[in-house]
């Protein structure tokens, strides 16, 4: 629950009025901290992007595509969790996974739908489920760090549109995993805790028949999220709990709004409480 989980810690006492030289060093190191850990982030994502790259012009021509997408999977995963596991380590996040037990021995195409608080919300996912096939927005398709994995994997960028739905359904009637974020872009605060949902969903949803799993991604932070420059460190530790919904099938006679009109109540029911527990 989202109170609880800000929560969780002690309350923080308030800030002296006056800065002791304590605490002006305190804050010092603390920047300094933070800058390495950037540094470190932004050197591993350098050197792992252009592995991604040269595996990809190497292997890329010369495997058949399942085996190249199943390199590309392998990679991202062990990949993002490597690199959260650095952030963990220097303590600039917890995350807590709730229900993702439930996906085992789940066979067939099936949605992943998370929402979207902040824009690293799709490493937690990829770094948690292995073998997810990313909608991901064209321009992070040309991304250098992105690139190479998101090749070899086989994400689905998310323009055309067109091309974009006939990819993502083709894809789930072969049994591949999607992650989808229904909002399709982060979460717009502090206006609501979900955006309205693009059309997109209901479509692939409806005429894939493949069940979507609502994602409720709750935080204490607003870390990374919509206008947060990416530059900017977060100014306390960030607390993510993940829970996995219970999937949601679309009956035949059902079309894509009244889908997307499901699972839009479902978001804001289930945060509202979240938020509100």
């Amino acid at each position: 629950m989202l109170k609880s989980l800000i929560h969780d810690s002690p309350p923080e006492q308030s800030p002296s009025p006056r800065c002791t030289p304590a605490s002006k060093a305190g804050r010092a190191l603390m920047i300094i901290w933070m800058v390495l850990v950037f540094v470190i982030s932004m050197s591993y994502w350098a050197v792992g992007g252009l592995l991604f790259l040269l595996m990809g012009a190497v292997l890329a021509p010369i495997l058949p595509a399942d085996k190249t997408r199943a390199l590309g999977h392998w990679l991202l995963y062990w990949g993002f969790r490597g690199f959260l596991g650095i952030l963990r380590v220097c303590g600039i996040y917890e995350c807590e996974y709730v229900g993702f037990e439930a996906l085992q021995g789940i066979t067939g195409g099936l949605i992943i739908a998370p929402n979207h608080p902040a824009l690293w919300d799709a490493v937690f996912m990829l770094s948690k489920v292995n073998g997810l096939r990313c909608i991901l927005k064209d321009t992070l398709m040309h991304n250098p760090f992105l690139r190479g994995g998101a090749k070899l994997a086989g994400f689905i960028p998310n323009k055309p549109a067109p091309k974009m739905l006939q990819m993502a359904i083709e894809a789930l009637r072969q049994g591949d995993r999607l992650l989808l974020f229904p909002e399709g872009t982060r979460t717009r605060k502090p206006e609501r805790r979900i955006n309205i949902l693009q059309t997109g969903i209901g479509i692939i949803a409806t005429q894939s028949s493949a069940p979507v799993w609502p994602v409720f991604i709750e935080t204490n932070s607003d870390y990374l999220c919509k206008g947060w420059p990416l530059w900017r460190l977060p100014d306390k530790k960030v607390r993510l709990r993940i829970t996995l919904g219970q999937p949601i099938a679309s009956p035949p006679d059902e079309s894509a709004a009244a889908f997307n009109q499901r699972l839009y109540e479902l978001f804001q029911s289930r945060l509202g409480s979240a938020s509100k527990a």
